[in-house]
């Protein structure tokens, strides 16, 4: 990170999941039994058959923000009053999500969509996650909320985006490395061939 965190920020991690007792009961048996059929993939990442996974609070407690986790009737309910950043509804929410809330008085409270439910189809362990989750703190940081809300909107192609140039650079890197092995081991056989 390249800021402190302020002194009223809070994370809000939303996972796709209903409060219902019923969706509680089914939870708990699919986190001790089956753990790969929760539908949830947050809840899957931070949560083993005991709860919440003491490497996930660790982490969070590292990270330096107070946070809480909530089902997404739940979030609604508990912000469906505050002010979310432009023109987002609440209702418009995707889940599982991560947001930000910033403020310290329900009046001055402001909300803001961190993590998107679209990166979690893509991370399915707890270091991607924490990964992401730092990047797009950061992220946030330093441009401010209007930018980072641009370019993180699902349709935003930027010109060059650090992380997507450096997989694109990595991938050509593994590619030219085992292309040089083929034309090594092909010299290697052609040398042999001529003793």
């Amino acid at each position: 990170m390249t800021e402190s965190p302020e002194k009223n920020e809070k994370l809000v991690f939303i996972f796709d999941v209903e409060s219902q007792l019923e969706s509680k009961i089914s939870l708990f048996f699919k986190r001790s039994i089956t753990p790969s059929k929760i539908e949830c993939p947050l809840y899957r990442l931070t949560h083993s058959a005991k709860g919440l996974k003491p490497e996930v609070a660790e982490y969070m407690t590292n990270f330096g923000l107070e946070y809480e986790t909530l089902y997404r009737d739940e979030f609604i309910k508990k912000y469906e009053g505050f002010e979310i950043f432009g023109t987002f509804k609440i209702a418009d929410a995707t889940y599982p999500s991560v947001y930000i809330v910033i403020g310290s008085e329900r009046e001055e409270r402001q909300v803001y969509e961190l993590i998107a439910a679209r990166y979690f189809s893509k991370c399915e362990s707890l270091s991607c996650f924490s990964r992401v989750l730092k990047r797009k703190y950061s992220q946030f940081k330093e441009l401010g909320p209007a930018e980072f809300k641009k370019i993180n909107s699902p349709g935003y192609k930027p010109e060059n985006d650090s992380d997507e140039l450096d997989e694109k650079e990595e991938k050509k890197q593994k590619i030219e490395t085992a292309h040089q092995k083929i034309v090594d081991m092909e010299n290697e056989m052609k040398k042999k061939q001529a003793e």
